[in-house]
């Protein structure tokens, strides 16, 4: 087992920290990437080379960084492009990656209305059964007291 550190991770943040809007999270929640494209995005967001204005890992660096197959690392890579978060291009031997900015939740709802109403409606889901959940918990303490 790792001994966790003592510190918050928010506590004296200088190096080896990169910022991503939370707004990425928001892709998640409407299924357009899944939570290993969030970890693949920021590996590139580590990547990159301000120098060149791209990352350039290669598929087998990036299979070792994550500890994944290359089919993981392709099937994120089509997601992020399709959710407009990262452009591939061929150069040479290798793909270089330009990581994108994700919209601002309101401007991404805004283009895909449908999914908008896929998420509510799993929220209705989720929690009608937390709702139930809770009333049945508190009705089991209400019954033990008796």
């Amino acid at each position: 087992m790792i001994i966790p550190k003592q510190s918050l991770s928010t506590h004296d943040v200088t190096k080896r920290f990169k910022k991503v809007s939370a707004d990425i999270f928001y892709y998640v929640q409407l299924g357009l990437i899944k939570p290993f494209d969030v970890v693949l995005y920021v590996k590139y967001l580590e990547l990159f080379n301000e120098g060149y204005g791209y990352a350039f890992p290669t598929i087998y660096q990036l299979e070792d960084y994550l500890n994944c197959s290359r089919q993981s690392i392709v099937s994120a890579n089509k997601r992020l492009v399709a959710a407009g978060l990262l452009i591939i291009k061929k150069h040479k031997n290798n793909n270089i990656y330009f990581p994108l900015q994700p919209h601002p939740n309101e401007n991404l709802a805004k283009q895909v209305p449908h999914l908008l109403i896929e998420l509510e409606k799993r929220q209705e889901k989720i929690y009608s059964v937390a709702d139930k959940d809770k009333f049945r918990l508190e009705n089991l303490f209400e019954n033990q007291s008796h």
